[in-house]
C-alpha cells in the first residue's frame, strides 16, 4: 500500500513542481554561494526573528503539500484510496508520517543542515525549535490527511455574504486573495524575504549598490506567473473586457494601478530595511524599476498561451542577462527607463496586434 501512496502522492507531487523547484534552487544556490548560506543560516541561529521567518516559510510549504494532498485525495480516479481508512489506525498514521516525511524532504534537509551547523556553533536553543518545528510540520501534515481522508465532505462554514462594489484594479487582487491565497503568500513571501535579506545582507560586507539591483532582479522573477494568472482570470471572469471601447492607454494605466498594489509591500519592505548608507532616493528608484518590470512581465506574458518549459527558459536567460548587465554597472536609472518603456512598447504593439486580428 505504501508503495501505491508513493506513486500517488509523493512522486506526482515532485514531478508537478519539478520546474518550480528547479527554478528555486538555480536562484538561490546560483545567486548565493555555499558561504552566504551559511551566513544567513548563522544570521537565523542567533535572531529568533529571523528564524521565525524561515519557519514561516516551512509553514507555506506544508500547506502547499497538503494542498496537493487534498486535491489528489479528491481525484476521482483516486477514489479508491477512501478504503484506506479501515486500516487500524495506528498503520494509517505510520503510513501518512512516512508519506508527509517524503514531501517534506526539501524542508527537513535545509534543517539538517541548520541542525549540524546550530551543533557546531553550541545554539541549543536554535537546535530545540528546530526539532520541534519539523516533528510538528510532520505531524501536522499528516493529521490534516488522516482526517481530509476520513472526512471527504466535510461541512464547510457558510458565513454571510457582505457585497462591496470593487474598481477593475481590485478585481484580480481580490480574486487571487479569495481563491489562490497559496500562491499570493508564496509570491510575496519569496519576494519580501529575499528583498529583506538582500537589504540585511548589504552592511555585513563590501557589497556595492549592485547587490540590491540582483534582489529587486530575482523578486521581480518571482512575479513571472502573474501575467498569465491575470491573463487566465480575465479569460475566465471576464469575457467581455476585450470588447469594451478602451485605448491602449487606458488598458495599460488601469493594469499599472493593479500592480502598483501588489508591488507596495516590496516598497515597505524596502523602507523598513533600507541600509543606512543607501540613499532614500535611491531606493524609491529601486522599487519604481521593480513596478515596471512586473509590467514587462505582464505584457510580455498576457493573451499568449506559451508553454511553460519556453516561458521557464525565458525567465532563466532573463536571470542571466540581467544578471550579466547589472554586473558590469548598469545604474538603476537606466533599468527604470528600460523597464518601463519596455512595458509600455510592449503593450502598445501587442495591443496593435490584438485589435487587427
Amino acid at each position: 500500500m505504501l508503495t501505491v501512496l508513493n506513486q500517488v502522492f509523493v512522486r506526482t507531487f515532485y514531478v508537478k513542481n519539478a520546474g518550480t523547484f528547479l527554478v528555486l534552487i538555480l536562484l538561490a544556490f546560483g545567486f548565493l554561494s555555499a558561504v552566504e548560506h551559511k551566513a544567513l543560516i548563522m544570521a537565523a541561529l542567533g535572531s529568533p526573528f529571523f528564524l521565525g521567518l524561515v519557519f514561516i516559510i516551512w509553514g507555506l510549504y506544508l500547506l502547499k503539500t497538503v494542498a496537493f494532498v487534498r486535491q489528489e485525495l479528491m481525484a476521482p480516479e483516486h477514489l479508491f484510496l477512501q478504503t484506506c481508512w479501515l486500516l487500524p489506525t495506528v498503520t494509517r498514521w505510520l503510513m501518512w508520517l512516512v508519506i508527509q516525511t517524503a514531501l517534506l524532504a526539501p524542508v527537513l534537509g535545509y534543517a539538517a543542515w541548520m541542525l549540524q551547523l546550530a551543533i557546531l556553533h553550541e545554539r541549543w536553543d536554535s537546535f530545540t525549535a528546530i526539532i520541534l518545528v519539523c516533528i510538528g510540520l510532520i505531524a501536522t501534515g499528516a493529521g490534516l490527511a488522516d482526517y481530509r481522508l476520513r472526512h471527504p465532505n466535510p461541512n464547510a462554514l457558510q458565513l454571510p455574504h457582505l457585497t462591496v462594489k470593487l474598481p477593475y484594479e481590485l478585481f484580480f487582487p481580490t480574486y487571487w486573495l479569495r481563491y489562490e491565497p497559496l500562491s499570493l503568500l508564496l509570491t510575496k513571501a519569496f519576494s519580501g524575504l529575499l528583498l529583506a535579506g538582500v537589504c540585511r545582507l548589504y552592511p555585513t560586507d563590501d557589497y556595492d549598490q549592485r547587490l540590491l539591483l540582483i534582489g529587486l532582479l530575482l523578486a521581480v522573477l518571482g512575479h513571472s506567473q502573474v501575467g498569465g494568472q491575470v491573463s487566465a482570470f480575465e479569460r475566465h471572469y471576464l469575457i467581455f473586457l476585450q470588447n469594451l471601447p478602451l485605448a491602449w492607454w487606458q488598458r495599460f494605466v488601469r493594469y499599472a494601478l493593479m500592480y502598483g498594489l501588489l508591488w507596495l509591500p516590496e516598497l515597505l519592505i524596502l523602507l523598513r530595511n533600507c541600509p543606512a548608507d543607501v540613499q532614500l532616493q535611491y531606493v524609491l528608484w529601486l522599487w519604481l524599476t521593480g513596478w515596471g518590470g512586473t509590467l514587462l512581465l505582464h505584457s510580455l506574458a498576457y493573451e499568449y498561451a506559451t508553454l511553460p518549459e519556453r516561458w521557464l527558459s525565458g525567465v532563466l536567460a532573463s536571470f542571466i542577462g540581467g544578471l550579466l548587465a547589472i554586473m558590469f554597472g548598469l545604474p538603476v536609472g537606466i533599468w527604470l527607463v528600460l523597464t518601463w518603456a519596455g512595458a509600455i512598447g510592449y503593450w502598445y504593439w501587442s495591443f496593435g496586434r490584438r485589435m487587427a486580428m
